[in-house]
């Protein structure tokens, strides 16, 4: 009897060590998704504009380094120019350079890996397609999107700061892509402070709408978009850029205040820059084994909602809110036992 006893003892511990693996090795796998970045500035024109967009430079590589736990390899930064103590600048942000880079992530890059691409300086539009300046030759929105094409990753979120930017979308919208540009047609010409909101939102708790540790893509868009038309009116400025995003793949973009009515904003609401690192951490022990469970299922949850009001338009007001409803009864719920149990232990 005692024998069975301790084989019975054995057994269960040999099930919940597979049971805590198997759920290590989950999470796990969802951490081998690496992400990387290529952050681009056109040509500055003057000192002013040069030294403007190269702090833009500094502080979004800064931000993804050490809030976000971006590894420095994997951010490559390009520039109109390169100084001594510019050290984080790696090469020239020239047509051959652009590409070379391009090159060098479609073969390091999978498809469990995102890819962060932002371009910073000014537009410009010849009637036909949009352009980043850079030295010597530009490259269109269309030799962007042949370049994009060749990067076979997980998702793919492009961020175009600059005036005339709009039509970047055009070209380079497709599944698993975020586009976001910060004009809303290639004729609004002004220098953009859009960039300036977007780098803000990647740094401020306020941005996190929901208050659920995460900050997704659409919360930093939503903040950038809300502080830059403030920004207008506050200074009593005609507002001449008017941020908008694309996540469906249907080459149809629309501002913040418009994505809830027409089916936009469900993949930027579930590709998050910071998530919260607690999960990994906390399947150390088969206590705690548990709250990564309920992290699990919170995240999930909050997908479900996320996608559900990206097609809010796709059901009847009553079947919307019918379906809508259970997921935030489940969502508090679980929220409920994530502080229950982190006050109890």
């Amino acid at each position: 009897m005692v024998l069975y006893q301790i084989k019975r003892i054995n057994f269960e511990i040999i099930l919940i060590c597979i049971y805590i693996f198997t759920a290590f090795s989950s999470i796990n796998a969802q951490d081998e998704t690496r992400r990387y970045a290529l952050l681009i500035a056109g040509l500055g024109g003057s000192q002013e504009y040069r030294e403007k967009f190269h702090k833009y430079l500094f502080e979004t590589r800064k931000t993804l380094v050490e809030k976000f736990q971006f590894s420095e390899n994997d951010i490559i930064v390009l520039a109109d120019s390169r100084s001594k103590e510019e050290n984080f600048i790696n090469e020239i942000s020239s047509a051959e350079n652009i590409k070379a880079q391009f090159s060098y992530l479609s073969k390091k890059v999978t498809d469990k890996d995102d890819i962060y691409i932002f371009l910073f300086g000014h537009g410009s539009f010849d009637g036909k397609n949009s352009m980043l300046n850079i030295p010597q030759r530009d490259l269109k929105d269309s030799d962007y999107a042949e370049l994009v094409q060749t990067i076979n990753a997980h998702r793919i979120i492009f961020i175009n700061t600059t005036s005339c930017s709009e039509p970047f979308i055009t070209h380079l919208s497709a599944p698993n892509r975020i586009v976001i540009t910060a004009t809303k047609s290639g004729t609004e010409r002004n220098e953009t402070i859009f960039p300036e909101f977007l780098i803000e939102a990647m740094n401020t708790s306020v941005s996190d709408r929901d208050k659920n540790g995460d900050l997704s893509i659409f919360e930093i868009f939503q903040y950038a978009s809300e502080r830059t038309a403030r920004w207008y009116k506050e200074s009593n400025h005609l507002e001449t850029e008017h941020p908008l995003l694309e996540d469906t793949g249907d080459k149809l973009a629309y501002r913040a205040e418009e994505l809830a009515n027409y089916a936009e904003g469900g993949l930027s609401s579930t590709t998050y820059l910071q998530e919260r690192t607690r999960t990994t951490a906390a399947i150390t022990s088969i206590n705690d084994s548990v709250l990564a469970r309920l992290f699990i299922e919170q995240k999930k949850i909050n997908q479900e909602i996320s996608f559900l009001k990206a097609d809010k338009t796709s059901y009847p007001e009553r079947e919307y809110f019918a379906k809508l409803e259970p997921l935030f009864i489940r969502l508090a719920k679980i929220n409920d036992e994530i502080e229950k149990y982190e006050k109890n232990h």
